[in-house]
């Protein structure tokens, strides 16, 4: 059953899926205050993550969030539980965090912060109002997010330093690993194959994020582990504007182009910020099987 309280035996129940994208990385939010049989079971959305995320034979999408009902004593507005699309937990996404702050307000009216729970600590995330009301709430909505510190990641294994082949790059964490590396042309490395052999040849996986200067800012091109090339990331980003910063590309404030769309990335020591629009697709009710 995919409902632990509130489902009675033999029950029939709908499962509410919010789904929405930032910049095109898109994920299915599941709000435990959504569903008519009342709060989910995280395990089973996890086991259900590979089936309702794929594109051919699902809804589609780069990852699953459960938004569960926050803890005893808890003032958060959810607890957030990420699920890739090959069903793996991650510890945190950018866009992730504002699609799911973004579904907070859909199922209950405006608000103009959100606080989350998550598996790297509290976020408050402000919601900007937008021109000309509040409601109903916008289905595209701009989101700061605090990302927390952008810290040291993973010492690589000499398998996959011998991939990256000599060029720039850093190990960084933004709650989830993360390595940068600088190339002269984005669209003459075959991140396909570059990607996955970097993800497979470090213990646990990691997001390779490959990247170009441009006037003000940086480009890039991003292979996420446990889904593989989407339209962008938020927390490789962040990475990326840090990794910039220590090369002397950017200053603290950058823009970050991805094939989605582009983001601002906001540094203030080693914390970020990412602020990007968040965009409400639609409602989709899974029967219970």
């Amino acid at each position: 059953m995919w409902c632990g309280v509130g489902a009675f035996m033999g029950e029939t129940v709908a499962v509410r899926l919010r789904k929405l994208h930032g910049w095109g990385n898109d994920f299915l939010v599941a709000l435990d205050v959504d569903q008519p049989g009342g709060p989910l079971d995280t395990a089973e959305v996890g086991r259900r993550a590979p089936a309702l995320c794929d594109r051919r034979y699902g809804v589609g999408a780069d990852g699953l969030i459960h938004g569960g009902a926050p803890g005893a004593g808890s003032d958060a507005d959810a607890t957030m539980v990420l699920y890739n699309a090959d069903g793996g937990r991650a510890e945190m996404s950018g866009n992730g965090i504002r699609c799911l702050a973004h579904a907070v307000v859909v199922a209950g009216g405006w608000r103009d912060e959100v606080v989350l729970d998550t598996d790297v600590g509290r976020r408050v995330l402000a919601v900007r109002r937008p021109a000309g009301g509040i409601e109903p709430v916008p289905d595209t909505v701009e989101i700061v997010a605090p990302m927390g510190t952008v810290d040291v990641g993973p010492q690589l294994p000499d398998a996959a330093i011998a991939l990256i082949a000599g060029r720039p790059y850093a190990s960084l964490d933004v709650g989830n690993p993360h390595v940068v590396v600088a190339v002269d042309d984005l669209d003459e490395v075959d991140l396909v194959t570059f990607g996955g052999a970097i993800e497979a040849a470090v213990p646990g996986g990691i997001n390779v994020e490959i990247v170009t200067s441009t006037s003000g800012g940086v480009r890039l091109r991003v292979w996420e582990r446990g889904v593989g090339l989407t339209e962008a990331c938020g927390t490789g980003a962040c990475a990326t504007a840090s990794a910039a910063r220590r090369w002397g590309l950017v200053g603290d404030s950058c823009t970050v182009a991805m094939p989605g769309g582009v983001a601002t990335v906001i540094l203030d020591g080693d914390e970020a910020t990412l602020v990007g629009p968040s965009v409400f697709v639609g409602t989709v009710e899974v029967p219970d099987t």
